[in-house]
């Protein structure tokens, strides 16, 4: 995993597709076991974990092949910004998870595929026209729909799945400008500044893992490790706004989670509204497809 050179630096749109999928799948495995452990063990916890299970065989790997160049980083700040707001995202989103069935929260993670255009107009300067504006508009109206606390889905949840979706925008986006660092470099620090950051919390958090948990967390960690590391090479692959619905994908994964391993299946404003902002999505790539063949 050297340094990647100039030559790889142009977009791959096939195997940031691929590598994306692999990672949200990856990330639903981690969420369901996260659910699992849902009341006996603190959000910031289960990250702290997460964290440093991710880090250790990351070590291992620099120690035994002598790559002590991937920690070196020429991003210092971007590196930094990406640590603490992927961290917070992290917190949000098993916070979400614990409270919100799993294809609830993950629709309203969702939201962050509508930012990401709007973002990308303002961090990275690329344009979107009227039209993309007419559909993320639409697509606020899937969220709103989703975003009503009924029966078992509680208000608290919701926040913190809306919350996490606007950070994880600002993740994606910030990654796609972090091409040239090489991936393994971001995914290590992100994990080993995570363990730091929520390991500060652990003395009022932390409760012994039992011979029920330790597993999970285990699982947690691995799944999440390697969720992390291809969702950040493939973002650097291919544009962020064009990866957005490859998201969506987890949906899927989410919905046979939570009928397998809770027997929930979503009532109706989970499919309308979750059906109202893809179709917004997949018209924001349509419309920019129209622009790149103008150019």
């Amino acid at each position: 995993m050297g340094t990647i050179q100039k030559s790889q630096h142009k977009d791959q749109i096939m195997r940031g597709i691929i590598y994306v999928c692999i990672a949200f799948f990856s990330f639903s495995v981690m969420q369901a076991f996260n659910k699992m452990l849902t009341g006996q063990h603190h959000a910031v916890e289960i990250v702290f974990y997460r964290n440093i299970i991710a880090t250790l065989p990351c070590i291992i790997y620099i120690i035994a092949t002598k790559k002590y160049a991937l920690l070196k980083t020429n991003m210092p700040v971007a590196l930094t910004f990406r640590v603490l707001i992927g961290v917070l995202g992290l917190i949000l989103t098993f916070l979400a998870v614990q409270r919100l069935p799993l294809s609830d929260a993950t629709v309203l993670f969702f939201f962050s595929t509508l930012l990401i255009p709007v973002l990308s107009v303002f961090i990275l300067k690329e344009s979107i026209g009227m039209h993309r504006w007419i559909a993320v508009s639409i697509g606020m109206i899937g969220v709103i729909l989703v975003a009503q606390p009924r029966g078992d889905i509680a208000l608290i949840g919701i926040i913190f799945a809306l919350g996490a979706a606007i950070v994880h925008a600002f993740t994606h986006v910030l990654i796609r400008s972090m091409k040239e660092e090489n991936p393994f470099t971001i995914t290590f620090y992100f994990f080993f500044g995570g363990m730091i950051l929520t390991g500060i919390f652990m003395p009022f958090v932390a409760t012994m893992p039992t011979a029920h948990s330790m597993p999970l967390l285990l699982c947690i960690g691995i799944s999440g490790g390697i969720g992390q590391y291809f969702i950040t090479r493939g973002i650097q692959l291919a544009p962020a706004s064009l990866l957005g619905p490859f998201n969506y994908t987890g949906l899927i994964w989410m919905i046979g989670l939570d009928i397998l391993i809770w027997d929930y299946i979503p009532d109706w404003p989970v499919f309308l509204g979750g059906a109202i902002i893809v179709s917004s999505k997949f018209y924001i790539i349509y419309r920019e497809k129209l622009s790149a063949k103008k150019q």
